[in-house]
């Protein structure tokens, strides 16, 4: 990966390109969601689940990228537990639900969510009543499973004010739109950059003891810091821990998990345990390690619930060579 941005740096023509082929992209992801709202209008939500797995299906056949990046991914973390045949299982499942999380959010937003996302249970939330009673916010540990873009939807029923950040990358359309959804659900989205303005707002909600929710499974190789994931080194984003160490606010797990495809409960886990020394950055450091442990211990129990499509374990690019 960091071979291939520094050949898109050295070609600008090719840099070009992939702006216009993510333009297309989102024109037309964007077209494709609006062409689902009529077929989901008129849809149950145990319909959802035969169209997840024949749309996951497809992608899984016509991607080869994906299903060969899906399965690395899986045999490096489950190699030596799995053999091929339950790897390759495992991987159709990984693509039926990264294709169910999509529709059920916009679901969720057509029909009367109160219905949808009533059913899904609670377990934890004493940990969330005695972390605001601290009266410092609660940052929300979340990761790309299950139906993950749900937590805050189901939380802002309960009375929570619930603040997620997102990254419109190359899909401003999209994110735009889902944006929506989620201010529709209850939530407060704002988006990642500029930087300094988002980190102001992430202060100012924790300030007013609300929930802030932070995704940190992804690979970071610019900022992030080598962290243990599943055996192998990955580079972890360190928000969380930051945010935590400098604010007082406790990180709280928070997951929806499915059973037998339908949301059935939001799992919200005991604080992570922080140990402060006087060493800030070794603090950073542990509580990284500890917060993306939490996230691999759900992993391993639900497997095929996680997007295993991030290059979680891409090394950074290497520094350039220093002038003579």
């Amino acid at each position: 990966m960091g071979v291939w941005n520094r050949s898109l740096s050295r070609h600008p023509m090719k840099k070009r390109d992939s702006k216009i082929w993510h333009r297309v992209g989102d024109v037309l992801i964007n077209g494709l969601a609006t062409c689902m709202i009529i077929p989901l209008r008129l849809l149950s939500s145990n319909a959802l689940i035969p169209i997840s797995r024949f749309l996951g299906t497809i992608v899984y056949y016509l991607i080869k990228k994906y299903r060969e990046r899906v399965i690395q991914n899986l045999t490096l973390a489950f190699g030596k537990e799995k053999d091929s045949e339950e790897i390759t299982k495992l991987a159709r499942e990984v693509f039926s639900n990264f294709t169910l999380t999509p529709l059920e959010s916009v679901y969720a937003y057509l029909h009367p969510f109160e219905q949808f996302l009533l059913k899904i249970d609670i377990g934890g939330g004493e940990y969330l009543k005695s972390a605001l009673a601290l009266k410092k916010g609660v940052i929300a540990l979340g990761a790309h499973l299950g139906p993950f873009t749900l937590v805050g939807a189901r939380l802002s029923l309960e009375g929570y004010r619930f603040n997620l950040i997102f990254n419109e990358g190359n899909y401003p359309k999209l994110w735009k739109r889902m944006g929506d959804y989620q201010r529709r659900l209850g939530q407060n989205p704002f988006p990642l950059k500029p930087i300094i303005s988002s980190l102001k707002k992430s202060l100012n909600c924790l300030r007013r003891n609300e929930i802030l929710y932070l995704i940190a499974d992804e690979q970071q190789r610019r900022g992030g810091i080598p962290t243990p994931f599943f055996g192998q080194v990955a580079f972890t984003p360190t928000g969380p821990a930051i945010l935590s160490l400098k604010t007082g606010a406790p990180i709280l797990p928070m997951f929806i998990l499915r059973e037998n495809g339908t949301p059935k409960k939001l799992v919200i886990g005991p604080p992570v345990a922080i140990e402060r020394t006087s060493n800030l950055e070794k603090d950073i450091e542990t509580l990284t390690a500890k917060f993306t442990g939490v996230i691999e211990d759900t992993v391993r129990q639900y497997p095929g619930q996680w997007s295993w499509l991030n290059r979680r374990w891409k090394m950074p690019p290497s520094p350039p060579p220093s002038p003579r």
